[in-house]
């Protein structure tokens, strides 16, 4: 099996650097020996001549050469670009454009239903590299099955050396790791199912590869670093900008009994009227001050260390109430994450909700940072931001490109690259986590809180927070069965379905105490 893998061993020799990143620009130079290697991998593969792949070493070496081969053709397919998000078609681990073994496949087919579904081997993540600096460093050589488990061990804990990928800060109590652990907990956790035993099974694993004893490490805080997809290119510095993408951190678990993740809205009043509004925000808009029935409320129902997230509107126009309120859950003992939704154009005063708690951030419109489909943020409050944000790194991010036809962008037409099918997240329901207005009842969708509909009550104040959580999982279950198929039996996204045609869907059939 060696001989397979000759080609694509001596090609990595010339490419890669000493610190796992690759020269794109050489790597164009050597084109011919990459269009060879991927020739090699379309002739034979586990499934297509088994008899070459014989153990499951064998099997597993294969798809992690083929994995990382496919990315660089991919990118060489494209290049110069930035990021694997800034391809032509925003499908680069979706399309199926690579042959192993004379099948088509995609980088999410080996990653996902091959890699990750065929193999109980979590060390995966460290061996495959997607051509982004979070990614682990690419090895200079071909994976070969003799001695595989022991290799992958070792990338293990070369990624896990990194300060970037695991950081352990003692006084505070924390440990800081690779977002990687997040992405996939399942796989380092088993199928215990429970963000707590994910928990439990990240830092079982890191204590394993770092020669750390666990006892160390079991009852601190985990904190999930922000992921750098900028392209692992040696002609180009790792850049983490001041203001980064934002990625959220919390993941739906059926196995939870609580929720992780709650968005606190206080109605649509906003010193900005834009066109894509899911919510038509406007000063026109209504808000409703955080009571602390409502706080009781939210404390009662999401997990002591979750992510409260305060969202409107605009909640920088009445900064003070924000304050009080998040300084009334940690009061009552919430020591989880806080982040504000804002246009960023009050920029002080986003400034002062921060720095009011350590444990909080704020994620600025897309749109309004970078001025597209909208107007633009002031110069003044972007500067201000942005010095803040050095300054502070990890605080401040921009969030999603994407618009969805929905509240006052309903019938809005999109610029392709904005539209969530191009970044590979489909047109069916995003499923985020349900809000709690502070009118006092629980929503099924941030999308649609202004909408009021059965299809979306999930309980109001005095509700278990027991019922809530399986009135959001069977809102979930909804949204597989019925909403998402209709929608896509007309040809529309799953949103407008919800904001055009929901009164012809039955609604979910709530628990209710």
């Amino acid at each position: 099996m060696n001989e397979l893998y000759q080609d694509w061993s001596r090609l990595l020799a010339e490419i890669i650097s000493a610190e796992g990143r690759v020269d794109y620009v050489r790597l164009a130079e050597r084109r011919e020996i990459l269009d060879r290697v991927i020739d090699e991998f379309a002739a034979v593969s586990p499934e297509a001549t088994p008899a070459l792949f014989a153990s499951e070493e064998h099997q597993l070496a294969y798809w992690l050469n083929a994995y990382n081969a496919f990315t660089l053709h991919a990118i060489m397919a494209e290049y110069p670009i930035t990021s694997v998000w800034k391809t032509r078609d925003g499908q680069f681990f979706q399309r199926r454009r690579h042959l192993a073994g004379g099948k088509l496949v995609s980088l999410d087919d080996i990653e996902h239903t091959i890699l990750r579904s065929r193999f109980a081997e979590p060390r995966i993540h460290f061996a495959i590299n997607c051509g982004s600096n979070g990614c682990p460093p690419i090895r200079p050589s071909a994976y070969e099955a003799a001695g595989l488990r022991d290799t992958l061990r070792t990338a293990t804990q070369q990624f896990l050396a990194s300060e970037w990928n695991c950081r352990i800060d003692d006084r505070a109590r924390r440990i800081y790791v690779s977002r990687i652990f997040k992405m996939y907990a399942q796989d380092f956790a088993g199928s215990e199912g429970t963000s707590a035993e994910y928990r439990v099974g990240v830092l079982r694993f890191v204590a394993e590869h770092t020669g750390m004893p666990l006892a160390r490490i079991a009852d601190y805080e985990v904190v999930y670093n922000t992921y750098d997809w900028g392209l692992n290119d040696t002609r180009r510095a790792p850049r983490l900008g001041p203001i980064l993408f934002h990625e959220s951190v919390e993941h739906f678990a059926e196995a939870d009994g609580q929720l992780r993740e709650l968005y606190l809205y206080e109605g649509n009043f906003c010193n900005r009227t834009c066109e894509w509004c899911t919510i038509n925000g406007s000063p026109s808009g209504t808000y409703h001050p955080y009571d602390t029935a409502v706080l009781d409320q939210a404390l009662a129902t999401i997990a002591r260390d979750g992510n409260l997230k305060f969202y409107g509107g605009e909640p920088t126009l009445h900064a003070a109430d924000v304050i009080a309120a998040i300084r009334y859950v940690r009061d009552k003992g919430f020591a989880g994450l806080v982040t504000i939704y804002s246009n960023g154009v009050k920029a002080d005063a986003l400034i002062s909700i921060m720095e009011s708690d350590s444990r909080s951030e704020a994620v600025l419109n897309y749109s309004i940072y970078h001025g597209r489909n909208a107007d633009p943020l002031p110069a003044h409050a972007q500067k201000r931001l942005e010095d803040w944000a050095t300054a502070h790194q990890g605080r401040l991010f921009q969030g999603y490109k994407v618009l969805f036809h929905a509240g006052s962008g309903l019938a809005l037409e999109y610029d392709r690259d904005r539209e969530a099918g191009y970044h590979g997240m489909g047109t069916g329901c995003v499923r985020c986590f349900p809000v709690l207005t502070t009118k006092g009842r629980f929503h099924a969708c941030p999308f649609a809180a202004e909408i009021d509909s059965p299809h979306y009550d999930l309980g109001g104040l005095g509700a278990e927070p027991k019922v809530i959580f399986e009135n959001y999982r069977r809102f979930r279950k909804w949204s597989d069965e019925t909403l998402d198929p209709e929608a896509s039996s007309r040809g529309i996204s799953s949103c407008e379905m919800c904001h055009k045609y929901l009164e012809q869907l039955p609604a979910p059939r709530y628990a209710r105490q």
